[in-house]
């Protein structure tokens, strides 16, 4: 197995990069989330987490265009899916064989809407934005198209989650009241 992949990332730069943002990002999601959807309910709270939600993760992209650095790794990583899949089809010379990468390349690579979903469900916005957004390394804001992803990210993540804490407040609250 080739180990060449691993000189694209910057140790240091994304072992502190992960830890600030998901630090972060734990406390937003099962701390302030919850907390908000408990005091304000789900329309509420779903909206005012939405709000801040789009206000963070902007405020999170501004930094990461503005440094002009790699620090969650998203470029790289969408570069290093790029690559994989071209080697894959250079290898695969048969014809059923190369017709599997294909269907692979359409689920994982191809398939924004699923990938859309998906990241939106399990990370947030901002990284379902820069890695659905064109090229890589490029740190040159928000395109037309990236507008309205995120945004759309932030509608599918937001009710998500929303309705997430709602369900783990309410559990939490009818638990209390029945044995306490």
């Amino acid at each position: 197995m080739k180990f060449g992949w691993i000189k694209k990332f910057n140790l240091k730069i994304l072992a502190i990069g992960h830890i600030v943002f998901h630090s972060f990002d734990y406390a937003f999601d099962y701390l302030l989330y919850p907390y908000v959807i408990y005091e304000l309910g789900p329309i509420y709270g779903g909206v005012t987490m939405a709000v801040l939600s789009a206000i963070v993760c902007l405020g999170i992209v501004w930094v990461y265009d503005f440094l002009e650095k790699d620090w969650l790794g998203i470029e790289t990583v969408k570069e290093l899916v790029e690559d994989f899949f071209k080697e894959e089809e250079e290898i695969a010379r048969k014809k059923w064989r190369k017709k599997g990468k294909k269907i692979m390349y359409w689920i994982f690579h191809r398939n924004k809407i699923g990938q859309f979903i998906f990241l939106s469900i399990a990370f947030d916005p901002l990284i379902t934005t820069v890695y659905l957004r064109p090229g890589y390394h490029l740190y040159n804001g928000f395109s037309k198209r990236d507008w309205k992803v995120f945004w759309g990210s932030i509608f599918v993540s937001n009710v998500w989650w929303t309705g997430v804490a709602f369900v783990a407040v309410s559990s939490l609250k009818e638990l209390v009241m029945r044995f306490f």
